[in-house]
Formats: structure tokens, C-alpha cells, sequence
């Protein structure tokens, strides 16, 4: 304690001399203390420094240290010369000295840092040499303790004349400090319904805050310590304005370290808890304290050393200060560690596929002496474990990272599982049997949080009191149906319709609307009929036609349908909204036909679904009941990093929804396809089991001809079509044409129904893939 007031006066003797206040006269440096400096300066960088430099730095260093005790005797001398007299002659002779310590002080420092390492551990060391230099520094530091306080009682005096004179400054600066403190009580007393109103405007009412924004709130955890800090530099800054105050500035020091230190614990407090899954409180209450441990023994580590530095420079009590710290340190970490080793532990117990080194560190983790190493090792393995999983949970945010590990996923399991169609224990479920254990959708079915953003701009257009006519366009099975029909139940001001385009074209399509529109269904010209109750309504409508890519055909006038009906709604007034869903492979067609003229109020294209969304679309339609369960059982999945606290049955199914992402490419009605094509009854225990299904793949699809090709991009545009339709989009002959299908049908990717022609459900996404890959189609 009583070091601690020496070393705090001794700082403020070092302050008083570095600001160059009025009552010490700038003196000259003696000449023994100039060479000195010198020939400290004429010493190379470390880097440089031969055998020669070193040996004559050590000869400098002994030099120094002998004319510091030289001085320090004659600054005892006139110490004691000035308490006798208190005459302006040993004043300034006392001055001298003073000056003259302070730059032998700096030289010294400087040489501790370029001497060899033998040399340095002797002077800063616990051998003779560095017990005599700590009695040679604090004897400095007592005599320019005692220097300090007759400067500081002169300083004082004036201060008092200087107010007795003229009170003006010191009223001035009052106001000032008085005006700061009132600024900090006005934010101690609004600063929760400030903070509150930030967050709900930045950060509650915005789906993705800036990250500004989250720093800031951040930051408020820690607003009172903030303010006081504020406050208390801005204060001291104003006080040490006035003559003889002036070193009150370095007061600061402990201004900042203190309230620094609470400001970081508060900080690191509130980040490790967003980002800890445990918080229960008596964990809660150990992180507190392991964090305040080393904040606070940090915060006076700095306070002291800086303080020493100051002082003395970087000496020999300095280092000893370090080395002191240093064990306080390993002792704390000794004593954390010991405490976190139960928590530790416990985890680790609960994980699979740990290395052999943690399983020695479990093995030695109540050992007495053993267990501080055991669980050093074990905390950094979890700290790297941690940094594993999120890494990987952010990296799979990103569709190619998840579509990588998919296909790592499938290209494993296909070697685990082998071919189980050649396996007689298996047989595929087939039928209406499947639909038992993966149920098909309807309109009570669970609604996937998919399409918001699209869902949101279309309402903004079709939701409102103006005319609209916009499109909705994405990939077939995408989900655009459920999109639209979410639209039509959430219309409050006008009349909803719902007409889904019939196979047969535009003049099937005039009918079902007419009779939506309760019009009679022989009238002649249902075009005009249609027109003239659209255009004398009271009430507006909202008209979507869904799958209106049925109007389109992919050749020379193929647009006339579409053109007729956009023509006819648009002409029924300005009061009605139109929605047309449109496939995207025959959009791609109406736009670059005829996109800049046949202009719409938006066109919004639907995105494919994410990894997460698939996952909850086959966990809603995937049977829980215990009469049709699925069993993952069997299929081995590669662990995974994110996958620390799922079974082994979890783990497989995650994997295998993966699998039915990565192949679908993000179409829900592919994924559930092949996941209800991977059912398979065990005939051993009558047990219905998913297994890997047999992706299509043909090495002759990709070398098809371009006119082959072309053949399955109309059907794919077209949903269905005859021959003489595809004749027609093809310019080839209805024979080549014919031969094509037959071709196709034999190999399985086209069903015919009523002589028309669509594609295999199973072969969808493989030809979709091969046509995007040729650029003969957009997904």
C-alpha cells in the first residue's frame, strides 16, 4: 500500500515535469548525462548490433547506473539543503538534478532493451544486481516523491493568489463541468426510454439490421460506465485548463482502466451470452466471475506498470512487476481452470468421435495434478469444435456449400447402401400405397414460410384500389398455386376468382370464366360477354389464371391466345386486377417473342426453395402416425460438425433430406417424388424403410442430338402436347416426330395420356438439368 502512494506520487512528479509547469525553470542537462544520451542513440537497431555493440552497451549501462547514484546522492544533498533554507539556490539546484534523472532514467531504459540477454536478466533479474537497482529506484522514487511535494504546495500557493486576484477562469470552468454533469444526469434519467426507442425503430421493425446497428446496441449494455467515462475525461480536460491544475489531466489514467474495465466485462458479458447456449445460473454465474477474474487483474496490471513507466521507465522494478503479474496470471488460470473442469467434462462426455487426446484428458480429469492440463486440452478442443460447427452452420447459409455436402452425402451413401433394387428383402412401395406414409398436399395442409418477399410485392400491386395487371412466374411444382391462392384469401376489396387454364386453350378458358362470372355459357361471343360485365361491375375483381403458360406454344404465333386475353382484360376498365401464372420455361419464350409489348405492372419470379424449407415440407408430409412409420434406420450418413447433439436415427434422416434437396434442386414436388419413390417394405419384419433411390442417369441423353432435344424442350414448355403440336414447335416432320416419342417412351421419359405426350415425373429434373446445361431451357 505504502509503494502504491509513492509510486502515485512519484507519477505526479514525473506529469508536473513532462508538462514543464511555470515554477521549474527548463535547466541545462549536465554533460556527463548528455554523452550518455549520446552514445544511447548512436547504438544501431537490435537487428544490426555485433558482438562489439553489445560489449560496449554493457560498459554505457554500468556508466549510467553509476552517475544515476551519483546524482541521486547530490539530489538528497540539495533535497535537504532546500528543507533547511528554503532558498531559491537549492531550489534550483535541486531542479537540476531532477532534470538531469529524468533523461539517465530514459538512457537507462533504452540500454535494458539493447544489451544482451545474460546482461539484462542481471539488471531486471532477483540476483544481487537486481535487488541493489530495486533499492536504487525506490530511493529515487522517495526523493522525487519528496521533490514533488514542495512543488506541489508552491503550486498550491499561486493557485490561491491567482484566485484572489481573479476568480473569472476558475467561474468559467465550473460552469463548464457544471454543464457536462448536467448533460450526464439528463442521460442517466432517459437513457432506458432512449435505448428502448432505438432498438424498435433499428433493429425490432427490420428483418436484417445493419451492423452498425447491432454494434450500437451492443454497446448499451455498457451506456452508464460509457457516460461516466465521458463525463470524467471531459472534466478533468477542463480542470487541468487552469494554471497550477494542469496535471490533474493524468488523473484520466485511472479514469479510463477503471471504467474501461467495467465497460469491457458488461461487453464481454453480453456477447458471450448471445452466443451461449447455456444459461443456466450457475453457469451464468461462473462465466461473471472467470470474466471479472481476468478483466479486473488485467486492469490493474496496466494501471501499475503504466504507472511505473512513467515513473522510472521500463527498470528493474518494472520487470519485477511484470513477473509478478505473470504469476498472478498462471495462478488465476490455474484456479479457473479447476473450476470449469466439472462444465468441461460434461460436455464432453455427451459428444461422439472425440480423439484420442481428449479420452486421455478424460481419463486424468480428477488426477491432482494431472487435471489442469487435462482440462486446458479439453477446453481448447471444444473452443475448435465450437469453431467447427459454426463455421459450417454459416457456410451451409450458402446454397453451393450445402449442395457440396449433398453431394458428398449421396456419393457416400451410395457406396454404403449399395444397389438395393438387386436386394430380395427389399420391395419399393408402389401406388396409392405411398401416399399413406408421405401425404399429398391439400388445403389443409401446413403452410411452408416460403415466398414472402414475392408475396409482399404482389400485394402492394393486386391488394390495393388500383388496376393491376401483373405475372407470377417460376419453375413447375415450385409452389406458384399455394402463392396465388394465399393472395386470393387475404382480397378484402374485391371479388376473388380463381380459373386454373384448361388443357384445350383460350376458348375453353373464356368459358370457365364466363361461367365464374355466372354468365350463360351459350352465348355466342362470350368475348363481348365476358367485357361488357367486367366493364359495368360495381364492385372491382381480382381474376388469376393459373398455369397460363397453357396459351402459350413455342412457334411462330404460339402468343396469340395470351395476346387475346391480356387484350380483353385490359379493356374492361380500370378498376379490375389480373394475375397470369406463367411456367418459367415458357415465360422465357413470351419474353424474348414479345416481352416489350405486352407490358405488365410486375413480373415476379419465385426462387427455389432453400435447404431448410424442403426439410420442413417432408417433415409435415412425411406420416408420424405409428400404423404407416418410416424407419431411417440403415442408412449411414457422414457426421457433420453442425450435428453434435442428434441420434444417429435424426442424423440420417437430415442427411437424407439433404440428399432430396441437393437432387432437386429446390423443387418441393421433385423432393417428394423421390422421397416417396425411396419407400421400401423390409420383407424380414414387414417394416416400411427409406433407402437411397436410383437417380436417373444416361450417358445418351446427354449426346442427344439438338433436334432430340428440342423435342423435349416443347413438351417441357408446352405440359403437354400431342404430336402434330410438337411437329409444329419443331419445324420437323410429324414422322420424325412420332419416331422421337417412341423413342423416349421406350427409355421412360415421357408418359402418353390420351395420345399427348408429358414428361416422367422420375426423369423431370434430370432433362430440366440436361436442357439448362445445353442453354436450350431456363430453370
Amino acid at each position: 500500500m505504502r509503494l502504491g502512494w509513492i509510486l502515485l506520487l512519484a507519477l505526479l512528479s514525473h506529469t508536473a515535469h513532462a508538462l514543464g509547469l511555470q515554477q521549474i525553470e527548463q535547466p541545462v542537462l549536465s554533460k556527463a548525462a548528455v554523452d550518455i544520451e549520446q552514445q544511447v542513440v548512436s547504438f544501431p537497431e537490435p537487428l544490426f548490433m555485433e558482438g562489439s555493440h553489445y560489449t560496449l552497451a554493457k560498459q554505457v549501462l554500468i556508466t549510467t547506473l553509476e552517475q544515476i547514484n551519483t546524482e541521486a546522492a547530490q539530489f538528497q544533498q540539495t533535497l535537504d539543503s532546500y528543507r533547511a533554507y528554503r532558498d531559491e539556490e537549492s531550489w534550483k539546484q535541486a531542479s537540476q538534478s531532477f532534470y538531469n534523472l529524468q533523461s539517465l532514467n530514459q538512457s537507462k531504459q533504452k540500454l535494458i532493451d539493447i544489451v544482451s540477454s545474460n546482461v539484462r536478466d542481471e539488471v531486471t533479474g532477483f540476483g544481487p544486481i537486481g535487488v541493489t537497482q530495486v533499492k536504487s529506484e525506490l530511493h529515487l522514487i522517495r526523493l522525487n516523491a519528496e521533490f514533488m511535494l514542495y512543488y506541489q504546495l508552491d503550486s498550491f500557493k499561486a493557485f490561491i493568489n491567482d484566485l484572489l486576484i481573479s476568480p473569472i477562469p476558475i467561474i468559467w470552468v465550473a460552469l463548464k463541468v457544471l454543464l457536462v454533469f448536467w448533460v450526464l444526469i439528463w442521460w442517466l434519467r432517459n437513457r432506458e426510454r432512449l435505448i428502448t426507442k432505438y432498438r424498435e425503430v433499428y433493429l425490432d421493425n427490420q428483418t436484417n439490421p445493419h451492423v452498425i446497428h447491432r454494434a450500437i446496441w451492443y454497446v448499451t449494455k455498457a451506456d452508464k460506465s460509457l457516460a461516466w467515462l465521458v463525463a470524467l475525461t471531459l472534466s478533468l480536460r477542463i480542470i487541468s485548463a487552469l494554471p497550477s491544475l494542469q496535471h490533474l489531466v493524468f488523473l484520466e489514467i485511472f479514469t479510463w482502466w477503471i471504467l474501461g474495465g467495467s465497460i469491457a466485462v458488461s461487453l464481454l458479458l453480453e456477447v458471450t451470452y448471445r452466443h451461449s447456449r447455456h444459461t443456466s445460473p450457475e453457469l451464468k454465474a461462473l462465466r461473471l466471475s472467470t470474466i471479472r477474474y481476468y478483466v479486473w487483474t488485467f486492469i490493474i496490471t496496466g494501471v501499475v506498470l503504466q504507472i511505473s513507466m512513467r515513473t522510472l521507465g521500463k527498470g528493474t522494478i518494472y520487470h519485477w512487476i511484470v513477473y509478478a503479474f505473470v504469476a498472478w496470471f498462471g495462478f488465476i488460470t490455474l484456479l479457473t481452470l479447476n473450476r470449469w473442469r466439472y462444465v468441461v467434462f460434461e460436455r464432453i462426455a455427451s459428444l461422439s468421435g472425440k480423439p484420442n487426446a481428449i479420452l486421455w484428458a478424460e481419463a486424468q480429469s480428477k488426477h491432482w495434478l494431472m487435471r489442469f492440463p487435462a482440462t486446458f486440452l479439453a477446453i481448447c478442443w471444444l473452443i475448435l469444435y465450437r469453431f467447427k460447427h459454426q463455421l459450417v452452420s454459416s457456410l451451409s447459409n450458402y446454397a453451393v456449400f450445402s449442395q457440396v455436402l449433398a453431394y458428398l452425402f449421396r456419393v457416400e451413401v451410395a457406396k454404403q447402401s449399395g444397389d438395393v433394387s438387386t436386394d430380395s428383402n427389399f420391395a419399393r412401395l408402389k401406388g396409392k400405397e405411398v401416399f399413406n406414409y408421405v401425404t399429398p398436399g391439400n388445403e389443409e395442409s401446413e403452410l411452408i414460410d416460403y415466398g414472402n418477399e414475392e408475396l409482399k410485392k404482389l400485394a402492394q400491386y393486386l391488394l390495393t384500389d388500383k388496376p393491376a395487371f401483373c405475372i407470377i412466374s417460376g419453375e413447375r411444382g415450385i409452389g406458384s398455386t399455394t402463392i396465388q391462392k394465399q393472395l386470393l384469401h387475404r382480397v378484402k376489396n374485391a371479388t376473388p376468382f380463381y380459373i386454373n387454364c384448361p388443357y384445350d386453350g383460350y376458348r375453353e378458358l373464356l368459358a370457365d370464366l364466363a361461367k365464374q362470372l355466372e354468365l350463360s355459357e351459350t352465348t355466342e361471343d362470350l368475348e363481348a360477354a365476358i367485357y361488357q360485365n367486367l366493364l359495368h361491375r360495381d364492385t372491382p375483381v381480382l381474376i388469376v389464371v393459373d398455369n397460363a403458360q397453357r396459351l402459350v406454344k413455342p412457334k411462330v404465333g404460339g402468343l396469340a391466345s395470351l395476346i387475346k386475353l391480356t387484350q380483353l382484360l385490359r379493356s374492361t376498365g380500370r378498376k379490375h386486377r389480373f394475375l397470369l401464372s406463367i411456367e418459367k420455361a415458357s415465360w422465357r419464350f413470351v419474353d424474348r417473342a414479345r416481352g416489350e409489348r405486352l407490358i405488365f405492372d410486375w413480373v415476379t419470379f419465385l426462387p427455389r426453395w432453400s435447404e431448410k424449407q424442403i426439410h420442413t415440407l417432408l417433415e409435415t408430409r412425411v406420416n408420424q402416425s405409428n400404423d404407416n412409420a418410416i424407419s431411417f434406420e440403415g442408412i449411414v450418413v457422414p457426421k457433420q460438425w453442425e450435428q453434435d447433439d442428434t441420434s444417429e436415427e435424426q442424423r440420417a434422416k437430415q442427411g437424407f433430406y439433404r440428399i432430396l434437396w441437393h437432387y432437386s434442386d429446390g423443387n418441393p414436388t421433385v423432393a417428394l417424388r423421390f422421397m416417396r419413390y425411396s419407400l421400401h417394405r423390409d420383407k424380414t419384419n414387414n417394416e416400411v424403410v427409406v433407402r437411397l433411390f436410383k437417380a436417373p442417369s444416361s450417358d445418351e441423353l446427354e449426346k442427344m442430338p439438338k433436334p432430340m432435344l428440342a423435342v423435349l424442350r416443347s413438351i417441357v414448355q408446352l405440359e403437354v402436347a400431342a404430336p402434330d403440336e410438337v411437329a409444329e414447335c419443331t419445324q420437323l416432320s410429324l414422322v420424325e416426330v412420332t419416331g422421337v416419342l417412341r423413342f423416349f417412351q421406350s427409355r421412360g421419359l415421357i408418359e402418353f395420356n390420351e395420345q399427348q405426350a408429358r414428361i416422367s415425373d422420375h426423369w423431370f429434373r434430370y432433362i430440366t438439368n440436361v436442357l439448362d446445361r445445353q442453354h436450350l431451357l431456363v430453370k
